[in-house]
């Protein structure tokens, strides 16, 4: 198509940041103006069409300004204002887990359709970073069929056009527009009108106009002057009717994510991703709780509560606010918004759990426990002997080998046995606590809890019963080991110089791990124009080791590091039988335009680099450029050597051949936007922070996930008492047939008392897998890298349904 042939659809809107260099308070009155703007201009311009995703945004006119609301959907009946988006705003579209995608659309798409008569069909994120390579396949679940974005930019990523199909791993397609040259022409920039119909490509255009990032939209004068200077060619249109009418040639397909714009905005204050980190755990684990004590206690499931919950997780997901660049009052008002989640989602979780734990009969015993208690009348003694009882519970779809800690109130315990009476190895560990001269400690033991459900155990203070019990850790004066691993520590560094795989024989690092500080001074918060953060200024030759734990249950190192002005302190613990080292690190940082790495080396010079995203995985450039990714990362070479690396808070990485390098802080400023810097500017960062990641043999996609997935929901327990009830000592809600499928929801049907169970697809295998709920097996195929939503109604039958959860009476 030449160029003097196209077409140029002109697109009215006001991008509006809620919250960026202002707080929300401000942004709810900001797209109160804009709206009424747009409104005004439809009244004086007849051929004027306006365009505005952001759910949030017509819930905030729906409560505050009900006549103007009205307006707005009588104009979209008239096709004059076209809803795009289908999401609560626009994300940051890299951190955010999948089921956080999936709640956007859920919450969204409904209100659309409830409000407006219709769904959106145009997603919409014209100014996110970047966006993950599922976004195709979300997209489709949340009844999308097109895309429009703008970053990254063609000097950041080259396509062959602005107009192409984009496809995800599972084969999803949607036709994809990117921005050219802003999503803002104002009188500033009216050359854009003529410069966007000369860009190659076979096809029509998009022009966006008005004034944004505050809001604003189209102006009288603007519509005045395109008016007297714009030909026929140029088309008052909306997305919706582009993707519909715009002429093209044959399309180009792309097959990967779409990055990069602002690589910093991954690492940049990590106290906003800690708490989006926790609350979308948190709000899944409880969702799933909730079903569990429904089928089991008939506990109500709290719908309304968790809507709430999600919409404040939602909210904080805004691509400034989540990618750390906004103001930093814009975070002491993310705080509370999160900490209102976890308040919902602790509640709910402690209900259903207290209530399926009353429920249980803790009074009855079984095996060789139940043998030794048949003949004991005395009422003190039998409870004496049976032990107290603690339920520990499991959240994930399958079982796991957890660590349980229980709080013991003072008392150790002798020794702790399962409800038969097989005696499970325990250890004080330290807490938090000073409570007299002996009521510091709590008691730890590991522990198999099946799939969704849970277990009884007891604690015995028998003493004069108490077993004998072997202890499977070696500890020397700088390292521990067990049957599977030995971890060396250098003494003078505090980094480990060896990670030996005992029934491998061989080494998993091929030089010691690194803690170093990489140069930012001439970063801004986003870190434009940035790709790697390489400029090194301090690697960590200062620490101390020492062996803090050993045993019988784990065995722990403490190191403690100082590099530059801040202070790295890690305990490393290993398990019995396991090659897994989990590290609990508490940072006191006190770095100015400094990045804070955590870095490891295998022997290998063709490695890969994996790491998890949204629904999937996606493989990463090995070119030491920064990375974003989610709870988990890997490096594995084509020699079999490998590292995997799972994490609860961090989003950031770089990786080389044989090389790979967590990021974890950021001493950069706050809202530091090409600005002139000077003594009253704040940096990010500063002070304590603690996270935990755990250091693995890269096996497969498959258990890396699983790793990652126990790390972030660790076992609840509750400490109970003697009763009687109907439910067994040990329960499992779920079984999967396949390792590569996992159930990223369980939670009730929007619609109905229905359950809604979701499956992911890991390895990028075709996958036919039997799934048992509550005991209903269901057989089902899941094509590789896909999800699946099925409603099991109350009717007892199975339904295929998508995000909005729509299924047929």
């Amino acid at each position: 198509m030449k160029n003097e042939e196209k077409n140029v659809y002109l697109i009215g809107n006001a991008h509006i940041d809620p919250v960026w260099l202002w707080r929300w308070q401000e942004g709810y009155a900001e797209v109160k103006a804009t709206f009424r703007s747009a409104l005004d201009r439809m009244n004086e311009y007849p051929h004027f069409k306006f365009t505005s995703a952001c759910s949030i945004y017509y819930m905030w006119i729906e409560e505050s300004d009900p006549d103007m609301f009205a307006e707005i959907v009588e104009r979209v009946k008239e096709g004059r204002w076209c809803i795009v988006g289908g999401w609560l705003l626009q994300p940051d579209c890299n951190i955010p887990c999948g089921e956080s995608f999936a709640r956007h659309a859920l919450i969204s798409q409904r209100y659309f359709k409830e409000k407006f008569g219709r769904y959106a069909v145009t997603g919409y994120n014209v100014d996110s970073f970047g966006h993950n390579g599922s976004l195709p396949m979300i997209l489709q679940n949340s009844k999308m069929k097109n895309y429009v974005f703008m970053r990254p930019a063609p000097h950041e990523k080259v396509l062959k056009q602005n107009l192409f199909n984009w496809q995800s791993a599972d084969g999803s397609i949607v036709k994809t527009f990117r921005i050219p040259f802003c999503y803002c022409i104002t009188m500033q920039r009216l050359d854009n009108f003529k410069k966007i119909p000369e860009i190659e490509g076979n096809s029509d255009m998009m022009a966006f106009y008005g004034v944004g990032n505050h809001g604003g939209g189209p102006t009288v004068e603007l519509l005045e002057w395109m008016k007297e200077n714009l030909d026929e060619k140029y088309i008052y249109s909306t997305p919706d009717e582009y993707f519909e009418n715009a002429r093209h040639g044959e399309l180009p397909t792309v097959n990967e994510d779409l990055q990069y714009h602002a690589k910093g905005c991954y690492s940049a204050c990590s106290e906003i991703k800690t708490n989006n980190r926790k609350s979308e755990n948190a709000l899944l684990a409880s969702e799933k709780f909730s079903i569990l004590s429904k089928e089991l206690a008939g506990t109500k499931y709290p719908k309304e509560a968790f809507e709430r919950a999600w919409t404040n997780i939602l909210f904080n997901q805004f691509h400034d606010i989540l990618g750390g660049c906004s103001i930093k009052e814009a975070y002491d008002d993310a705080r509370p918004f999160h900490g209102e989640s976890l308040a919902i989602s602790a509640r709910s979780t402690n209900l259903a759990l207290q209530k399926i734990a009353w429920k249980i009969d803790t009074e009855k015993a079984e095996g060789k426990l139940a043998d030794a208690l048949a003949s004991e009348e005395n009422r003190f003694e039998k409870y004496k002997k049976l032990g107290n009882p603690i339920v520990v519970f499991n959240s994930l779809d399958h079982s796991v080998n957890a660590q349980v800690i229980a709080n013991t109130f003072g008392t150790r315990p002798a020794y702790i046995t399962d409800n038969s009476g097989n005696h499970i190895p325990s250890q004080e560990v330290r807490a938090s606590k000073t409570n007299g001269k002996h009521d510091k400690h709590y008691v730890a033991f590991r522990a198999e809890i099946p799939a969704f459900g849970y277990k009884i155990f007891r604690l015995h203070f028998d003493r004069e019963n108490t077993p004998e019990v072997n202890n499977p850790f070696i500890c020397g004066e700088n390292s521990i080991e067990n049957n599977a691993i030995r971890l060396t520590f250098d003494k003078n560094t505090g980094e480990i110089s060896s990670f030996y795989l005992k029934n491998e024989e061989k080494e998993l690092f091929s030089e010691p791990t690194l803690t170093y500080l990489v140069d930012e001074t001439h970063c801004d918060t986003w870190a434009h124009g940035i790709t790697h953060f390489d400029k090194v200024t301090d690697i960590c030759t200062e620490g101390s080791i020492k062996v803090i734990e050993s045993g019988p249950v784990r065995a722990t190192v403490r190191s403690v590091q100082n590099i530059g002005n801040s202070t790295v302190t890690r305990d490393y613990t290993i398990f019995a039988d396991s090659d897994l080292v989990e590290v609990k690190t508490k940072i006191d940082f006190r770095e100015h335009h400094k990045m804070l790495k955590f870095g490891v080396k295998i022997d290998a010079d063709d490695a890969k680099s994996l790491c998890e995203i949204p629904f999937g995985h996606i493989e990463r450039p090995t070119d030491s450029g920064e990375q974003v990714s989610e709870a988990w990362i890997a490096l594995c070479g084509s020699n079999g050597k490998g590292i995997s690396i799972a994490n609860d808070s961090k989003y950031s990485f770089d990786a080389s051949e044989n090389r790979i390098s967590l990021t974890v802080l950021r001493g950069a400023i706050s809202a530091d936007h090409y600005g002139e810097r000077d003594e009253f500017c704040e940096f990010m960062d500063q002070g304590i922070h603690r996270f935990s990641y755990v250091l693995s043999p890269f096996r497969t996609v498959s258990e890396s996930k699983r790793i990652a997935d126990e790390l972030n929901n660790p076992a609840e327990v509750i400490c109970n008492t003697f009763h009687g009830g109907d439910l067994p000592s040990e329960f499992s809600g779920l079984s999967i047939s396949k390792e590569n499928v996992t159930a990223t929801a369980i939670k009730a049907h929007a619609d109905s008392d229905g359950t809604v169970i979701r499956l992911a697809e890991t390895e990028g295998l075709d996958t036919d897998v039997t799934i048992t709920l509550f005991g209903r097996t269901i057989n089902t195929h899941i094509p590789q890298s896909s999800v699946k939503t099925l409603v099991i109604g109350e009717n007892g039958k199975i339904y295929e349904t998508d995000f909005i959860e729509e299924i047929e009476n």
